[in-house]
């Protein structure tokens, strides 16, 4: 039987055989040809690569770090794979190459290993590879020391992909830029090298781009988008020196700007024609949105369904008729807000009580579904808004979903005085789903208890951030109260063992309860 299954792993066409292992991480594919001879010439034919080469313990987590799996520590079997991969069979196109390197780790300062990686990239752009990412990393953040591009991958007509992190660019007046198929363009860590604006002339050179992202770019002071007639997502983040930009996409459709910290403010300018589609909005800047650009903004954009914000603003008023979405992060703990949007289906609101207490007149909350409530540095003197906190409850009536992030220290800040329960209205039963996190608290049983005071959903879903104790005093709790036949716990999928064990019998301790 054995010999058999063994067979027909080995009678696998090779074009189903190279789809199946395009998908799985080049590393375990090398090691995949130890299954079946008729695997061993397998991994050069393969359309896809993804080499990392880094270290598995990283002094910090960049944005796009490779999964632990993928990361090698041989230097030379790791040259000699991407060797073999590359170069051989260059009569096949190749799809997609993404090339992490940690240059501290194999001497950036060596010509022989600059040579090599542009050998690499030759081979790649040699077999006309369509999706090209590299990323080469360097602790110490000497920008001079940084991998420098070759010139000729701005004329590989077959790249539609391309992202480029940690690198040096010279791109001059005479650089020939040729990339007519490219519709993604992602750069991350660029340092600008020879003319001011090497990335301006990059992006418009390429007019068919769709999707262009730009993030900690060093030495850019403005970026104008024009002529991109296809551009439908826009990302500026933390471009620390950019003080200009101007964007002239008329079919737009997703605008982020990131600024955390920025010393200089950054001037944002839509053209009339860059406005109508636009659907999300991402926009974070601790210090420079005042509120006459933000206001200006949202006059601008019609279509705008998703609004994602963080800012300073002491007073921050929405009104918008077909806003969906709104994530709202204010920083000041005495903001004032005002929300006029009639089809908000969704609200995520992460920062401190005071200003969504101030928003609570002025919500309209009958197309909401589903709400989201982090609050933020709750201390051992201040109180949970409960009052308020109940009153936003009750205006809930549509509401299916509830999630409810508290950071509670003490149990103070969240019981209910006895003098209070007695005019307090009974609790709100109309919210369907309760999403409940309690980090670090004290008094599990008090802090149930008065959530269940301001509400009593048909389902109550312990978050696995909190505490195992949360959730044997939270069975307690409702095995005593009265009408919970319809509380449900859902156990979530990350608890550990011993943990999920302790639930399960506190589980059924709790229905018995229930049932008597």
């Amino acid at each position: 039987m054995e010999e058999e299954e063994i067979d027909i792993i080995s009678k696998i066409p090779e074009d189903l055989l190279r789809r199946i292992l395009s998908l799985v991480p080049s590393k375990e594919v090398a090691r995949a040809k130890l299954v079946s001879k008729a695997w061993q010439n397998i991994f050069e034919f393969l359309p896809s690569f993804d080499f990392f080469f880094l270290r598995r313990t990283l002094e910090f987590i960049p944005p796009r770090s490779p999964p632990p799996g993928d990361i090698t520590d041989d230097m030379s079997s790791f040259i000699n794979a991407v060797d073999s991969a590359l170069k051989l069979h260059k009569h096949l196109t190749l799809h997609k190459l993404k090339l992490c390197l940690d240059l501290d780790l194999i001497g950036s300062g060596t010509t022989s290993l600059m040579l090599m990686i542009d050998s690499w990239i030759d081979a790649a752009l040699e077999r006309k590879v369509g999706n090209l990412d590299l990323w080469f990393l360097r602790r110490d953040g000497d920008l001079d020391h940084l991998y420098l591009l070759p010139v000729k991958v701005f004329s590989a007509r077959t790249i539609t992909d391309l992202c480029l992190d940690e690198c040096r660019l010279e791109i001059s007046g005479d650089t020939n830029i040729d990339l007519p198929g490219l519709r993604k363009l992602c750069l991350r860590r660029i340092q600008c090298q020879g003319d001011e604006q090497p990335v301006q002339k990059l992006i418009s050179s390429c007019p068919l781009i769709q999707d262009l992202e730009t993030s900690f770019c060093s030495r850019m002071q403005w970026l104008h988008v024009s002529g991109l007639a296809n551009l439908q997502r826009l990302s500026v983040v933390n471009c620390y020196e950019l003080e200009s930009i101007q964007i002239d996409a008329p079919r737009l459709q997703y605008f982020q700007y990131h600024l955390y910290h920025g010393v200089l403010p950054c001037d944002i300018v839509f053209t009339s024609s860059s406005s109508e589609f636009l659907k999300e909005l991402i926009l974070y800047d601790d210090r420079h949105i005042t509120e006459d650009f933000f206001q200006s903004l949202l006059v601008r954009f019609p279509n705008l369904e998703i609004l994602d914000m963080l800012c300073g603003l002491q007073r921050i008023e929405i009104s918008h008729n077909r806003l969906k979405r709104l994530d709202l992060r204010p920083i000041k703990a005495d903001a004032m807000l005002k929300i006029d949007t009639p089809n908000l289906q969704s609200l995520n609101y992460i920062g401190y009580r005071m200003p969504l207490i101030s928003a609570i007149a002025s919500l309209n909350t009958s197309s909401l579904r589903e709400v989201a409530i982090d609050f933020v540095n709750l201390n051992i003197c201040s109180y949970f808004p409960i009052l308020q906190s109940k009153e936003f409850f009750e205006k809930l009536r549509h509401c299916q979903d509830m999630k409810l992030h508290l950071h509670i220290k003490s149990k103070q800040q969240l019981m209910i005085p006895g003098k209070l329960r007695e005019i307090l209205s009974p609790p709100v039963y109309y919210i369907k789903h309760l999403y409940l996190t309690v980090d670090n608290c004290l008094g599990y049983q008090d802090i149930i208890d008065s959530v269940l005071w301001m509400c009593h959903p048909q389902t109550l879903s312990i978050s696995p951030g909190t505490a195992p104790m949360f959730l044997k005093s939270s069975i307690t709790i409702l095995g005593t109260k009265k009408n919970t036949s319809s509380v449900v716990f859902l156990v979530p999928p990350n608890v550990g063992d011993i943990i999920g064990k302790r639930f399960k019998l506190m589980m059924m301790k709790a229905k018995r309860k229930l049932t008597e």
